[in-house]
């Protein structure tokens, strides 16, 4: 492993940050529009940590059963995404490489809880001085009848009820001296 003298140091962060909802009923990996980050490491051999932060995100769901899945794709220089980070869990067999699994947060249409959140480091990423990293969050839905919503209630209702308030979402990349 190569040292320079940001060991042990955060080099530098990008922050990327989403107000605006967002919704999806697909059972395949989608995209979460706005919820990407480039980062260009200034050193080689650099680490890369990143954090996710959904202020809320839900899906309508009475008994807590369906719910999404995430993962982060990495893309390296402008060549195509890929989920084999160390962000995401191992390859095991067709089970999905993710990142975290989300239960069904929804009581009704419009009473979500809270925000989640997840940090992860990319150990090692192989890339060359200068190459720019993309990192995106997608999310699958386990069932089309219950869509995803991020930001927003399912509903999207217009009142003054904290359940129905706009959170904002982020995903931050930080590199990381090593």
């Amino acid at each position: 492993m190569a040292f320079h003298s940001g060991v042990g140091n955060v080099i530098q962060t990008v922050p990327v940050f989403k107000g605006d909802g967002y919704t999806t009923s697909s059972t395949s990996f989608t995209d979460i529009t706005g919820l990407s980050v480039t980062i260009t490491p200034k050193f080689a051999n650099s680490d890369i940590q990143v954090a996710i932060a959904f202020g809320m995100a839900s899906t309508t769901q009475s008994n807590l059963d369906h719910g999404c899945g995430y993962r982060i794709l990495r893309s390296i220089d402008g060549g195509g995404y890929s989920d084999d980070t160390n962000l995401n869990g191992s390859a095991d067999g067709g089970r999905n490489r993710l990142c975290f699994k989300g239960h069904g947060w929804s009581y009704n249409a419009e009473h979500n809880s809270g925000g989640i959140g997840f940090v992860g480091v990319d150990v090692n990423p192989s890339y060359t001085l200068g190459n720019s990293i993309i990192y995106k969050v997608q999310v699958r839905c386990q069932d089309s009848s219950y869509p995803f919503n991020l930001g927003r209630t399912a509903t999207n209702g217009n009142n003054n009820q904290v359940y129905s308030g706009r959170t904002a979402s982020s995903i931050i990349a930080m590199e990381l001296g090593g």
